[in-house]
């Protein structure tokens, strides 16, 4: 017996140390302010280049429904927290509470969220990835991520000697939404067709040319273009004669 007892320690133990080195491992140091928004924009280039490049295809239409649920999951959940009781410090869902006796309407949109947040993972679990470390001669340092494997059903576009497949626009989706800059993946408020960055909130267009017919559509556009034109002369006026009283003092 005590010769059976020490064997299963053993197993145990090994089993143990194989789960902790099956950790991945960590990172040194976090990524400043300025290298957080410069990855964040590099994931929304990604996105949007993939989802301008893939529109008409299966592809486009999956990685876009993932965006929404990304997107308004979020919200449906704060909106309907009264589903959910922290009892005990634990997350308690309705119906589940001792004596619970809740409305239909609520356990129904309980049951609604629950099966969207399923759904999603499901979709998610199609996408295969797998390690890959880079050594940056540049920077004298290791660089690890994780990459797709290659799946041909996926859409994929080339840009110079990059590819990205859908994989990429999706685990670019899903880190964007992991730091709250899922926003800067946005149609155009204009045409409604192309993708845009939106690295700031004002940024809304994915063209000039769509921003012009956007404000063309405005009643005030032509007293407001002329009332710009009228100010950007004077001030063209203004820059002129101080430079010629510059020069003339010289």
């Amino acid at each position: 017996m005590e010769m059976q007892s020490t064997v299963t320690n053993k197993q145990t133990h090994k089993s143990s140390r194989t789960a902790a080195d099956s950790q991945p491992v960590p990172r040194l140091s976090l990524p400043s302010a300025w290298e957080a928004r410069q990855l964040g924009l590099g994931d929304a280039d990604t996105v949007v280049k993939w989802l301008n490049a893939s529109k008409g295809t299966a592809s486009y239409e999956r990685v876009v429904l993932i965006r929404r649920e990304l997107e308004e999951l979020p919200s449906e959940f704060a909106t309907h927290a009264g589903a959910y009781l922290h009892v005990s410090g634990e997350v308690v869902r309705f119906g589940e509470a001792r004596g619970g006796n809740w409305p239909k309407e609520k356990l129904q949109v309980q049951r609604q969220l629950h099966d969207r947040h399923y759904a999603l993972n499901e979709a998610l679990e199609k996408y295969v990835f797998r390690p890959r470390a880079t050594y940056v001669m540049a920077r004298r340092a290791w660089i690890f991520g994780m990459v797709p494997d290659e799946n041909k059903r996926w859409f994929q576009m080339h840009v110079g000697n990059e590819t990205i497949s859908e994989a990429d626009a999706v685990i670019s989706l899903v880190r964007l939404a992991e730091s709250g800059d899922l926003g800067k993946v946005r149609l155009c408020e204009m045409c409604k067709e192309r993708w845009r960055v939106a690295a700031k909130r004002n940024y809304r267009f994915c063209s000039d040319q769509c921003r012009e017919a956007f404000y063309a559509k405005a009643p005030d556009y032509h007293s407001r273009k002329a009332a710009n034109q009228r100010r950007y002369r004077e001030a063209l006026k203004r820059k002129q004669a101080a430079q010629g009283a510059f020069w003339k003092g010289r």
